[in-house]
């Protein structure tokens, strides 16, 4: 760049610092580059946001609402620009929830949008061919279309059937009255796109309270999906605990979750490193007790503990949808919040650094140099990976005529990488909602829980993206919503930096579908696989479908043909490995014992002045003679190894 500053020096210095600035922040706002300019003119408290890569190409892609009801999606083109796609389905008021999942557990991720009047929609994809299932059958999906106001949405299973039920978050702040469309919603999916309103007999409808947005999570480590709903104004949060038994307990005072505030964010993550999920609220400078934004540390026993003043995230403002991610990969959370005061419009946005554990997890603001002072009237944040260059980015919501932002990070300069990983279930729901992911490098465990529907209006990108600071991943481990909790060592998986990895339930025992051996020798000694870690067995057949014994030094012959061994987990075969066995005598070897030696001269000289399919006829002149014998005594020595 050139400047030209004959006339005005000091006003070139300043421009020349102010440019040397921009080209050095970390996040750069890319959406007029790449043309999105998205707005939410009318809308009230904010309008839905997903990151969710729903056509399945690995590339996250960008789905919008808007406060007239209508759906945008950009589809990321793999190269650094986007496709606008207008879905075609029009709600008739402000989009509160879009969440892609895979309903039917088809591979294909299908559609549910549920806006501000309380109606919802549910459309099946096949092949990113789309059919409205709302009203189908004749019967319905059994979603509400009762006229009410809605807030945000979550999926969770909750009896482990494998099939994800919903819950729908009521916003009813005039009247308050005590009609069952008013209240929050739990919906039992039956299957094929049809669901149960169970809301009554679950007990999850027990309050009438102004929720802005539920999240599902096992809270207490029974196995049993729970939901924890925030609440604004005069209700307390609560935490239904599952029973196991299709019903639920708000059980939020027994584990000091039940805090009165404008509570408008549920923001999930365990910002200490200590494994456990910590919960972060943001609040109003008026609302509840006045006391600004909280951050509850889960301890002993799965209760929590109010610390925000401990770790620096006390602020007192008119704050949104929050935001755990970590910006500049050195393993810890960091922190994004949102705000908009509706009497004092154009509040500022801050991105929080967490300082890890050598501060004891204290958060600061980045500096301007990461990421710019940014005057918004902001309410809902969502991230991905958008370009894929391993460095988490994030996209921001706005109301009135303050178009989207999507904040690209170029990265720190700081020598840090990341892993991705993806979870795909089998035995569990296929998109793994309620799974907990374990990263476990030299130093440090990241812990971390996936969800549909989260934070605040939002549904985040399917891929984990973790920082590995200078670290190196030794494994991943994985509690499913099946009960199966496995490992994925890291090296037979191909667990590299800077890659996104998909990890199938059930298959850490098997690294490979099917493995080649070659073998000189019968018997032949074979080490046949890696350890199956518990809690698998391995449970292996030969090519005859026959059970065999497969231990240390296995000794394989050629009557066994190719070996398959099954992994079994409660009775189940979750993943199977074929390992095909290459029989290749070494030449000269008659004997078969993997090396040519003295004793393959005995069978050779029981054919000399053989003349016809002679099987010592090693220099293939259709007799057995003296030149075989020369041959086979150059040849002695030679081993299989």
């Amino acid at each position: 760049m050139v400047l030209f500053c004959r006339h005005i020096p000091v006003l070139c210095v300043l421009i020349a610092l102010q440019v040397g600035a921009i080209q050095a922040q970390v996040f750069q706002n890319a959406a007029p580059e790449l043309g999105i300019t998205q707005t939410n003119w009318n809308g009230t408290y904010g309008a839905a946001v997903s990151t969710a890569d729903w056509n399945n190409d690995g590339w996250p892609d960008l789905t919008l609402g808007s406060s007239n009801g209508l759906l945008r999606s950009w589809v990321n083109d793999q190269n650094g620009g986007f496709d606008l796609v207008t879905l075609p389905w029009q709600m008739a008021s402000e989009v509160k929830a879009i969440v892609w999942l895979d309903l039917d557990n088809d591979g294909d991720d299908d559609l549910f949008v549920q806006e501000a009047k309380g109606k919802c929609g549910l459309f099946k994809n096949d092949g990113l061919a789309f059919t409205d299932m709302t009203n189908a059958f004749g019967m319905g999906s059994g979603l509400p279309q009762d006229f009410t106001e809605a807030a945000g949405v979550s999926f969770g299973d909750m009896d482990n059937d494998g099939d994800l039920d919903l819950h729908l978050c009521r916003y009813l702040e005039f009247p308050m009255t005590a009609t069952p469309a008013d209240r929050n919603v739990l919906l039992r999916n039956e299957g094929n796109f049809v669901f149960t309103n169970v809301s009554t007999s679950s007990g999850i409808d027990i309050h009438l309270r102004l929720s802005f947005q539920s999240v599902w999570w096992d809270h207490n480590g029974d196995g049993w999906q729970d939901i924890f709903v925030i609440n604004d104004k005069n209700g307390a949060n609560a935490l239904f605990q599952n029973q196991g038994n299709g019903t639920f307990m708000d059980v939020a005072p027994e584990y000091n979750m039940d805090l009165v505030m404008d509570c408008m964010s549920a923001s999930l993550g365990d910002m200490n490193q200590d494994g456990l999920q910590d919960l972060f609220h943001t609040n109003t400078y008026f609302g509840g007790d006045g006391l600004g934004s909280k951050l509850l540390v889960q301890g002993q026993g799965h209760t929590f503990e109010e610390l925000s003043i401990n770790h620096g995230l006390d602020f007192d403002r008119f704050c949104w949808g929050a935001l755990w991610m970590d910006v500049d990969n050195d393993t810890d959370l960091d922190l994004f919040v949102t705000e908009h005061d509706f009497l004092s419009p154009y509040g500022e946005n801050y991105l929080y650094e967490n300082h890890g554990p050598a501060s004891s997890f204290a958060f600061e603001p980045f500096g301007t140099e990461v990421y710019d002072t940014d005057y918004l009237n902001s309410h809902v944040v969502a991230s991905a990976d958008f370009d894929r260059n391993g460095w988490i980015d994030f996209v921001m919501h706005n109301i009135g005529n303050h178009v989207v932002r999507i904040w690209m990070n170029s990265g720190f300069d700081n020598g840090h990488e990341s892993i991705g990983i993806t979870l795909e279930g089998t035995l569990s729901n296929r998109p793994a909602i309620g799974s907990q992911i374990d990263l476990v490098t030299e130093g440090t465990v990241q812990s971390r829980i996936v969800h549909a529907g989260e934070n605040y209006l939002s549904q985040e990108n399917e891929v984990e993206l973790f920082g590995l600071g200078d670290q190196t991943p030794q494994e991943v481990m994985v509690s499913w919503p099946s009960g199966l909790q496995e490992r994925f060592l890291a090296t037979p998986h191909g667990l590299t930096p800077m890659g996104q990895h998909v990890l199938l339930e059930g298959h850490s025992p098997c690294p490979q579908t099917e493995v080649e051996h070659v073998v000189c020798s019968s018997p032949a000694t074979l080490d046949l696989a890696p350890e199956i870690l518990f809690p698998f067995v391995g449970h292996w057949q030969n090519e005859a479908g026959q059970s065999i014994d497969v231990a240390n030094n296995f000794q394989w012959e050629p009557s066994m043909g190719d070996m398959v061994m099954h992994a079994i987990w409660n009775g189940l075969t979750t993943c199977s490995v074929t390992h095909h066995i290459l029989f290749e005598p070494l030449f000269g070897d008659f004997d078969l014992n993997g090396a040519v030696g003295t004793s393959d001269v005995l069978p050779l000289l029981s054919e000399i002045s053989c003349v016809e399919a002679c099987a010592t006829d090693l220099n293939e002149d259709g007799t057995v003679g003296i030149g075989d014998l020369l041959l086979l005594l150059a040849l002695v020595g030679q081993t299989c190894d």
